[in-house]
């Protein structure tokens, strides 16, 4: 039988003739191959192209306990460079679900020499110090494409954050943090947010038992490591009545306590702008449970700079709420907060801690 052989000198995919129409050079479809150009390939012949290899896996290491904490699944690269010369490359990486520390984002710029397949972490960042960003300020939406290298100091810009360069020689050590409380005293942490009602300012965080139902009154956000939300028991919107005047109220959530205060939820911690009062209110996380008559004390630092303490006596309204069920409802307990030190500031990240409870 007659053998058939082509050669594809030509390097052209034509998907528009007959198969049997081809002229000699040509190809209808290729995939995952190359035209021969290798020393074990004649010119023009098609061959396999090689497939990628996993080299090597991101870590933090702790540098106190050595413990090796991956990368989330969220983690991407957001600039890379190629030192051919000395066969290195340089990549940009920004996570923004990493598991550990205040700003729930870890950002590196590591290297990996294929002559020695050894990886290099240039910078790791957790915290540049404030609690809301790392020492890099990665972006996802802004790309480093802006790359180069000059000896020692490689430059890269993101059209995001000022034009840096790092020296790939030096060891660059992650800043500690002066404002943010030891993880292990954080009571919650939120992001301050503004709304205005009936024409009065106010800022912080309230989330639940929100004025109107639906309610676009609601502001502020949980923060890192504070960020679970539990919702207020009961179904549909809540029916109050005061005065013998109904009206209805969106149950909302508050944010998951952690350590002394991992029994409650936070729901309100917020500044009226006009008299620079501050409401504190509080829900239990035990399903069906109240936080009942109490007080809390401790510090606040916020990633502005400020610092201070407060301290609020909160007890359990007589108002009872009704949900859509017909169920009565009454979980949260309010007081108003002795704030001394601070004022709460929109966009200011706020982590409180908590060194009382009775």
């Amino acid at each position: 039988m007659a053998r058939t052989q082509r050669n594809f000198v030509k390097g052209r995919m034509n998907k528009s003739l007959d198969e049997r129409l081809l002229p000699n050079g040509e190809y209808i479809d290729a995939l995952n191959v190359r035209l021969g150009s290798t020393e074990a390939s004649e010119i023009g012949a098609v061959e396999k192209s090689k497939g990628n290899t996993q080299l090597t896996s991101l870590y933090f290491i702790d540098p106190l306990t050595k413990v090796n904490t991956p990368l989330s699944s969220n983690a991407r690269t957001i600039g890379v460079y190629e030192d051919g010369t000395n066969e290195t490359l340089y990549w940009f990486v920004h996570d923004p679900n990493f598991p550990l520390g205040y700003t729930g984002k870890a950002d590196m710029i590591v290297s990996f020499n294929t002559l020695l397949g050894q990886i290099t972490y240039h910078i790791v960042s957790l915290d540049d110090g404030s609690g809301v960003n790392t020492t890099l300020n990665f972006n996802p939406e802004y790309l480093i494409t802006g790359v180069n290298k000059v000896e020692n100091l490689l430059f890269f810009t993101d059209n995001y954050n000022p034009p840096r360069f790092i020296n790939i020689n030096d060891a660059y050590p992650e800043p500690a943090p002066s404002t943010i409380s030891p993880a292990a005293s954080t009571a919650w942490a939120f992001i301050a947010g503004k709304t205005t009602i009936a024409g009065v300012d106010y800022v912080g965080f309230h989330r639940a038992l929100l004025r109107d139902c639906p309610s676009s009154y609601g502001f502020g956000t949980g923060a890192h490591p504070t960020t679970t939300q539990i919702v207020l028991p009961g179904t549909d919107c809540y029916t109050g009545n005061v005065a013998n005047q109904g009206y209805t109220t969106q149950k909302g959530y508050g944010i998951q306590g952690a350590n002394l205060a991992s029994g409650f939820a936070l729901t309100q911690f917020a500044s009226d702008q006009s008299r620079f009062d501050t409401y504190f209110s509080i829900i239990s996380t035990d399903p069906g449970g109240v936080p009942g008559n109490g007080s809390m004390s401790g510090g606040i630092t916020g990633s502005d700079g400020s610092s201070g303490t407060w301290y609020a006596r909160y007890s359990m309204p007589t108002i009872q709420y009704t949900d859509g069920t017909g169920l009565q409802q009454n979980p949260a307990a309010f007081a108003g907060v002795s704030l001394t030190g601070v004022t709460l500031t929109e966009g200011v990240a706020y982590i409180l801690t908590l060194t009382a409870i009775t």
